[in-house]
């Protein structure tokens, strides 16, 4: 269980988990998938799917994304994909959280 799905508890709402590297579940390996916007390859361990590695600009790396809780993996996908833009491969709030973690602590290590 990851941040996204304990968040969900203690919100009663719905939550996804987004990540930008792989944190291999039950030694399962992922299946790269195709480069193209919008593809995707289930992670599956124990016949049970966990997750999916989706591509979410052709020629970058593939980010990857779970049900944190309360949403299943489909809506998960269709939803990731509307928050993404030019801009990053991740999803719109994860690429500014992301912007403001590395401002503040650039502030916080040099005292600006």
């Amino acid at each position: 269980m990851g941040i996204a799905t304990h968040a969900s508890f203690f919100l009663n709402r719905p939550t996804i988990g987004v990540a930008k590297s792989y944190f291999k579940v039950h030694g399962a390996d992922f299946k790269m998938p195709r480069n193209k916007t919008g593809l995707y390859e289930n992670i599956i361990a124990g016949n049970i799917i966990y997750g999916r590695v989706l591509r979410s600009h052709k020629n970058v790396k593939p980010i990857f994304i779970s049900c944190g809780n309360y949403i299943d993996l489909n809506t998960t996908t269709d939803v990731i994909l509307i928050l993404i833009n030019d801009e990053s491969r991740v999803p719109i709030p994860v690429r500014l959280a992301d912007l403001e973690t590395k401002r503040m602590r650039r502030e916080i290590l040099l005292g600006n």
